[in-house]
């Protein structure tokens, strides 16, 4: 594919299309400051634009009139004039230090410090009786002692051969940003790789409408926007300055008690910037109990509005022993929960708290746990659970899929297409979207409720899986934000919508209404709430449909995952935990295999000799012994250590010759081997030089020696076989010490047995 070369002016292109794009959809809402920004920079002769915007597509707020030399541009000084004239520019002020301290290479550094020698000896020579100051220092050091004289560095900054200015106006400039992208941005790269054919842009519709109509609602949701990255400085400020604490929260609760509460427009846009405010709200509670004022955190939780932040202030509530206040507060929260897990939450804290019946009281998180059945997984899947069940049931006749949370977006995404991306009113209001804004805070159910209940209703009609399939073929790979495409995804959907239950209603008729209906119907309310927490496999088997989260040893169920499984199991579904608990099967067949290669990289060397043993109960059923032609020369390192060389295999098959042959002993089995990363890592590498498919579940006797034989000096196979008197005459060819391999194999099993 060739290059793609951008005409020289395209950054200012790109700016230009940015600002008519704002002024055509954004009139109403744009500020003084905004419009001014515009009209200035539209008188700007056309070398002072390509400048500015030169300037503003890189990092900083600080320039060097030596770093700004553009061949297009030409002389730089008259065009800074130029802008500093009309404000977008000017020279250095004091709180523009810090950024030009970040900018300044150290030898311009080292310069600054010689004219603060020349300009203020006093203050020069008090600095360096105490702290040595030499031009061999790294730049921090340097920069150390700078900041701990007591000079005027604007002046001495004058004096560098280099002119130095800061950008203005950034707030009247992000603002633009902000109307445009609905976030902070930082510049117009994505206009860039649009260009260069790396974004894909405009591809759900071309004619876009305003995200905001109105000027209250739009500086609310960029006041909300601006507080997100401050919030993070703050953080980081509080973590060196801990005593900063209460005066800069106790400032923040009073500008955030200013902030407005929009009423809702019908739109839902209000309910989104609201569900901002709350969570701006949750994070400086959160700082605020970091730390320890919980007078502040409840303030701020009070602000939030629902779940999480209704948690932490009952929590609050109890840990200060206000438990009438407490109980109050959980009932508020029973009657009139904001949430499935807010609910789950309250019903669990009340019962355990104030123990209405009686008696110790599981959670119903712990209680779903512990009723969970318990599902015995062969151990060679210790941290791979999920695996380990998908083989379990797959055993057993079903068609199982890790689904998880992308099943469930992924049909929302393809029943809902149309509306959440290409209809004319869709919440996408720029070329670049990918996810709808609209989806937290129920604007988009809303917006289209009349459209969303229609298509919920045709989940039961006979050709609800001819429209999926038609969605599917029409936008696969159409990059977007709300799912993932991936290869079996129509395997999955299509018997998800054919089998799903049907819940009885006298509205719907005697076959009531698909069970995926309330559960897609949440997701249009509030997909951030309803997007996780699914479970993680989805099983299908005799026109049935189950899921199933996987618990292994030590795991706990999370609150939104709780939540899942009610909503699923109030649909109709059948959906429930299981709890794995780790088995040795006596009757697994393993194949140990050794290889001798011509060096230690996977990647690059080859295999010369592959030694195999196929075992059972302890007992060697078949064997696979060959030398392997490399095709390339067998170091002398490598014939001293296994003594192969290459007269040797030069009459042996390739592997390609015996790669069928290979794969079919291999076939059904455990890989076992001695160090298996390296082994399995090498028999890969050769299986993918053929494009054939390898992937075997691996048990290494390393790893495992270790674990039920601990405290030995060597886990080598060498020292193994001396520690425990097994036979190893000729060590280093590959069947030889597969055969040993096989022993210890025996003794890890005997440990896994009485262990299990």
């Amino acid at each position: 594919m060739a290059q793609i070369e951008l005409d020289s002016g395209y950054y200012l292109q790109h700016f230009n299309e940015l600002l008519q794009f704002v002024t055509k959809h954004y009139q109403p809402v744009l500020t003084p400051d905004s419009c001014a920004y515009i009209d200035d920079f539209a008188v700007l002769t056309e070398r002072a634009q390509q400048l500015l915007v030169r300037m503003l597509n890189r990092k900083g707020l600080v320039f060097s009139d030596a770093e700004l030399h553009y061949a297009e541009i030409g002389e730089v000084a008259p065009v800074l004039a130029e802008l500093t004239a009309q404000g977008f520019v000017s020279a250095l002020i004091s709180s523009d230090l810090s950024d030009f301290w970040l900018r300044l290479t150290k030898d311009r550094l080292w310069q600054l410090l010689q004219l603060a020698q020349l300009n203020c000896p006093r203050q020069w020579a008090e600095l360096t009786a105490t702290v040595p100051v030499k031009k061999s220092q790294t730049k921090p050091l340097l920069l150390g002692a700078a900041l701990k004289l007591p000079v005027n560095w604007l002046a001495l900054i004058e004096q560098l051969p280099e002119r130095y200015v800061a950008l203005r106006r950034q707030d009247a400039l992000n603002y633009l940003y902000f109307l445009y992208f609905g976030r902070i941005e930082a510049n117009l790269s994505l206009f860039t790789l649009r260009d260069l054919g790396i974004r894909q842009s405009g591809q759900f519709k071309q004619q876009f409408q305003p995200r905001f109509t109105e000027a209250s609602q739009a500086l609310l949701a960029y006041q909300l926007a601006k507080a997100k990255p401050a919030i993070i400085e703050l953080a980081k400020h509080l973590k060196k300055q801990p005593d900063s604490a209460q005066p800069l929260l106790s400032q923040w609760l009073s500008d955030v008690s200013q902030w407005p509460v929009a009423a809702d427009n019908g739109g839902g846009e209000d309910q989104a910037l609201q569900l901002k405010r709350s969570e701006r709200c949750y994070q400086l509670g959160k700082l605020a109990e970091q730390y320890k004022l919980n007078e502040l955190a409840i303030n701020f939780y009070q602000l939030s509005n629902g779940f999480p932040a209704s948690e932490r202030l009952a929590r609050l509530y109890w840990g200060q022993n206000d438990t009438e206040r407490c109980q109050t507060y959980l009932q508020q929260l029973l009657a009139d929960p904001s949430c499935d897990e807010e609910w789950l939450f309250a019903e669990d804290f009340y019962r355990r708290k104030f123990n209405p019946s009686g008696g110790i009281q599981r959670s119903q998180l712990t209680q779903l746990l512990h009723d969970a059945p318990i599902v015995g997984v062969d151990e060679l899947y210790l941290g791979q659970a999920e695996q380990g069940l998908m083989a379990h049931y797959q055993a057993q006749g079903y068609k199982v899929f890790h689904s998880e949370n992308n099943l469930w977006l992924s049909l929302f995404g393809l029943w809902f297409w149309h509306e959440l991306f290409e209809h004319e009113q869709s919440a996408l209001h720029n070329p670049f979207e990918r996810r709808p804004r609209n989806l937290a805070g129920g604007g988009f159910y809303q917006q289209f409720a009349k459209e969303i209940e229609q298509k919920l209703q045709q989940l039961t009609a006979p050709n609800a899986t001819s429209q999926l399939l038609a969605a599917i073929s029409a936008h696969y790979g159409k990059a977007n934000s709300v799912f993932y495409w991936h290869s079996d995804l129509a395997e999955q959907l299509l018997p998800l919508i054919q089998f799903a239950p049907r819940i009885p209603s006298e509205q719907q008729g005697e076959d009531g209404q698909s069970s995926l209906a309330p559960l897609l119907r949440a997701m249009a309310q509030d997909l951030k709430r309803h997007a996780s927490g699914y479970p993680d496999l989805l099983l299908i088997k005799d026109g049935a449909v189950e899921f199933i989260e996987v618990k292994a040893p030590g795991d706990n169920i999370q609150r939104h995952q709780l939540a899942r499984l009610l909503a699923l199991n109030n649909a109709g579904f059948s959906a429930r935990i299981e709890k794995l608990q780790w088995i040795v099967d006596p009757n697994r067949i393993y194949v140990v295999l050794d290889v001798e290669t011509t060096g230690g990289k996977a990647g690059l060397d080859r295999v010369i000799e592959i030694g195999a043993l196929k075992v059972q109960a302890g007992e060697v059923l078949d064997s696979f012994s060959t030398l392997i032609n490399p095709q390339r020369y067998i170091p002398s390192f490598i014939t001293r250590l296994t003594g192969i060389n290459s007269a040797m295999v030069a009459n042996a098959p390739t592997f390609a010759e015996i790669a069928g042959k290979l794969s079919a002993f291999l076939q059904g089995a455990v890989f076992v081997a001695h160090n298996a990363k390296f082994d399995y890592g090498f028999i890969r590498s050769e299986f993918t030089r053929l494009d054939m498919p390898f992937a075997m579940p691996q048990l290494c006797t390393v790893v495992n020696m270790r674990r039920y034989y601990p405290g030995l000096q060597s886990y080598s196979l060498g020292k193994l076989c001396e520690e425990f008197d097994i036979s190893l005459t000729n060590h280093h060819r590959a069947l030889d010490d597969a055969t040993a391999t096989v022993e210890l194999l025996k003794l890890i099993n005997a440990r896994r047995t009485v262990a299990q």
